[in-house]
């Protein structure tokens, strides 16, 4: 690459940062939308594996831990 050139997404970001307020409000919710459907189709067509679940948060209740506990059975 050329120092002249630049990149398409550092040309995208570009235009977030430094352009229009109302053009660039236009276009994100144009592209959430297209990046909508392309998620829910995802899972659907069997193409590519559905979005990862988010990861758990982790409790930092000290008695939580404890009241999940099952009792050992007796016997």
């Amino acid at each position: 690459m050329t120092k002249g050139t630049m990149p398409d997404e550092i040309g995208v970001l570009r235009f977030f940062e430094d352009g229009p307020i109302e053009k660039a409000e236009v276009v994100f919710n144009i592209v959430r939308e297209k990046m909508r459907e392309r998620m829910a189709g995802r899972g659907e067509d069997g193409g590519d594996a559905a979005e990862p679940p988010a990861p758990r948060k982790r409790n930092t209740r000290p008695d939580a831990d404890a009241a999940r506990e099952v009792p050992a059975a007796k016997g």
